[in-house]
């Protein structure tokens, strides 16, 4: 491809934008996964592009417009979390081209939006884990699977990537535990792992043994839908298995989801004795801090001031 020049219009860059996109691909250090979701993220912008370039606009591209862009993705309504995504990839993608003089990197220092303190999704209440475990009929092997699967992910935090992401072997045996050894996020290798108890290893046992299955390259979760029987069991499906289990009991909102079974994980095991320390290292995170709001939302409501107030 001829290098494009610093000032070029960005209707040319628009004009080659696919490929820019792949050879951008190509020089990433980073895995298959990561690769797929920068070409996700960077579509917004190439759609932005083409917006830009409809509405008559054809100069180069400057600061002015990817805070545009930024605004553009705001007006969307999409979370903190995605667009601060869709940004990094842009920035990601503006800093290649300038390295290899295709494009002027237009985005330095552009800022990402704000997150809030808190998390953007709820836990289950004590009673309603137990709700949505005990309604799950067992008799069945996609019943076998979802309790086995939900039960795990309650009773550990672990992420769904993390759980569509185990196979049988990674399941291990130490000296007084079992052990799930897991591909924690921004990770090459199945360096970490949870601790099976009792509770939450017999379901998984149970499961496999219904499936016959002891090879251990085989994942530990599979889809049991007649289109796409034996394979492994994908993201999207499982935290749409398990939206259909919350809707079962009656929880609809929106603020709870798969990833709420992470959030009761930690919010049980710190009511019920686990030391901040201990959480953090069951959920991986990088900084306690992260750890801390689930600590501070706890105090919040138990020792609000608004229980002081008698009228």
């Amino acid at each position: 491809m001829n290098k494009l020049a610093a000032r070029q219009p960005a209707g040319a860059l628009a004009a080659n934008l696919d490929q820019l996109i792949e050879e951008f691909l190509l020089a990433q250090d980073v895995s298959p996964a990561s690769k797929v979701v920068y070409r996700r993220a960077l579509k917004p912008f190439r759609e932005f592009l083409e917006l830009r370039e409809a509405s008559g606009v054809t100069g180069y591209l400057t600061r002015t417009d990817v805070v545009q862009y930024k605004s553009h993705l705001l007006a969307q309504g999409m979370s903190p979390r995605t667009g601060n995504l869709y940004l990094t990839a842009m920035r990601q993608f503006f800093r290649y081209l300038e390295a290899n003089r295709i494009y002027p990197d237009v985005s330095a220092g552009l800022k990402g939006f704000k997150r809030s303190s808190g998390f953007n999704r709820d836990p289950l209440t004590v009673q309603q884990a137990r709700e949505l475990l005990d309604t799950i009929d067992c008799s069945s092997l996609v019943g076998m699977r979802d309790y086995a699967m939900i039960n795990l992910m309650l009773r550990t935090g672990l992420r769904t990537m993390e759980v569509v992401g185990s196979d049988v072997g990674d399941i291990r045996q130490s000296a007084n535990a079992t052990l799930l050894y897991v591909r924690s996020k921004g990770k090459d290798g199945k360096d970490d792992f949870v601790v099976l108890t009792r509770e939450t290893y017999e379901p998984i046992a149970r499961y496999l043994a219904a499936r016959r299955c002891s090879d251990p390259r085989s994942p530990l979760f599979i889809s049991h839908s007649s289109s796409n029987s034996g394979a492994r069991l994908s993201t999207e499906a499982l935290r749409m298995g398990v939206k259909k289990r919350l809707m079962g009991i009656g929880v609809f909102s929106s603020r709870v989801s798969a990833h709420s079974l992470r959030h009761t994980f930690a919010t049980m095991a710190l009511q019920n004795g686990a030391t901040i320390e201990q959480v953090r290292d069951t959920l991986r995170h990088q900084n306690i801090t992260t750890t801390q709001i689930y600590v501070h939302t706890g105090d919040r409501i138990e020792h609000a001031a608004e229980k002081t107030i008698k009228i």
